[in-house]
């Protein structure tokens, strides 16, 4: 359970989640949020590890997150919250990964991005639904337009700061040009492109914001 405590008419919640990442740039894109200078006390009593376990399948990643909230359970201390992220590029068993995550008690969350997460990284600077057949696709597209340096597993999160709101607006607006066809029965691994990184975003700004009320 959450831990609070009464301060000048304020609650304060200690919370405690996980997040799972399938590679490197993921995982340091997170950690720079959680300890960017403006926001790094705030985020102190909110407990998040951010990790890429050694299955970074998207099938072993939700097993691992299963597991590790088994044994938070048992340990009386659960986790709050649990994403895994992971991408399309070329996986298997992504449709047994989504509804893995969907049956788990409590639902594991899914941030996921087609082709991979560098097509997030685009939309820092362009709002599109282009269709990238591959990741290598996406990175050429990015640094013949706007980062000739990128590469993977870079530390991306400062780079992209500037352009936060911009990225996480163009990400949400992608997910609203696909709500058509996910109302009529298609899966997201479906789609042609992809990404709602934002919604996790989002969700670790709201927590913060949260501590202030």
């Amino acid at each position: 359970m959450g831990r609070y405590r009464e301060h000048r008419k304020n609650i304060f919640f200690n919370k405690r989640g996980l997040i799972l990442c399938e590679g490197e740039t993921e995982e340091n894109y997170f950690k720079g949020l959680i300890s960017q200078p403006k926001y790094k006390r705030k985020f102190q009593p909110i407990s998040v590890r951010v990790f890429k376990p050694k299955d970074h399948s998207p099938f072993g990643m939700v097993k691992e997150a299963k597991r590790l909230i088994s044994i938070a359970k048992s340990e009386k201390n659960p986790y709050h919250f649990v994403w895994v992220m992971f991408d399309r590029d070329g996986h298997a068993k992504i449709p047994d990964a989504f509804e893995l995550a969907r049956t788990s008690t409590p639902e594991i969350k899914i941030v996921f991005t087609i082709p991979c997460f560098e097509y997030f990284v685009l939309l820092h600077f362009e709002k599109t639904t282009k269709p990238f057949n591959k990741c290598d696709d996406v990175i050429h597209h990015i640094n013949k337009n706007w980062l000739p340096d990128y590469e993977k597993a870079t530390n991306i999160f400062d780079t992209l700061l500037p352009q936060k709101d911009e990225g996480l607006k163009n990400s949400a607006w992608v997910v609203n040009q696909f709500n058509d066809e996910i109302q009529s029965g298609k899966r997201i691994y479906e789609l042609s492109s992809y990404s709602n990184v934002h919604d996790l975003v989002n969700f670790l700004y709201t927590l913060i914001e949260e501590k202030e009320k």
